[in-house]
């Protein structure tokens, strides 16, 4: 019987090596798209949650008739971590019992602070993806060294390298003005 007569019911591995690979090279050009799609979605995270704290303590000043009556919530025009004690106001532990924020369990780190998008808790605790919050009284705050804008109420997330210090450093901030 002749051998080249008979049909051929596979693939060589010489094909297969090929597609493998065709895929990987795919793959090799997907891949960096993929991140920058991801990076985008945490920023847009971030400014809707920047928007979303700044809007919430518009409402509690605006409830309270300003800071000086909630003694958690002193005037602080430099900004201060959203930590724990802010995080349970937000979420009703105040004196009115009033929801100003919903927190999801991946909102919060294990301290209770309320955490952006490039938390990572392999870091902690001396992770500073913590979003702050500056409250003035004056007509201004001053949220990094040196630089005032004029608004009573400013929050913001350090972004990727999680640093306020150095016009680079502050770049990637997703800020609320």
């Amino acid at each position: 019987m002749n051998q080249r007569g008979r049909n051929k019911r596979g693939f060589t591995l010489i094909e297969l090596l090929v597609v493998v690979a065709i895929i990987m090279l795919l793959a090799a050009m997907l891949f960096p798209a993929y991140q920058y799609a991801r990076e985008v979605a945490r920023k847009t995270k971030a400014k809707s949650e920047v928007k979303q704290l700044e809007v919430a303590f518009k409402a509690i000043q605006s409830d309270f008739r300003g800071w000086s009556t909630i003694p958690a919530f002193p005037a602080l025009p430099g900004g201060r971590e959203v930590d724990s004690t802010y995080v349970q106001f937000l979420q009703g532990g105040n004196s009115r019992g009033v929801i100003y924020m919903e927190f999801d369990g991946s909102s919060t780190n294990s301290a209770g602070k309320f955490v952006d998008p490039w938390y990572d808790a392999t870091r902690a605790p001396n992770d500073n993806n913590i979003y702050q919050v500056a409250l003035g009284s004056q007509g201004y705050i001053t949220p990094y060294s040196g630089s005032q804008v004029y608004r009573e109420i400013g929050a913001w997330s350090r972004g990727k390298d999680g640093s306020d210090t150095g016009a680079a450093a502050q770049k990637d901030n997703v800020t609320s003005w």
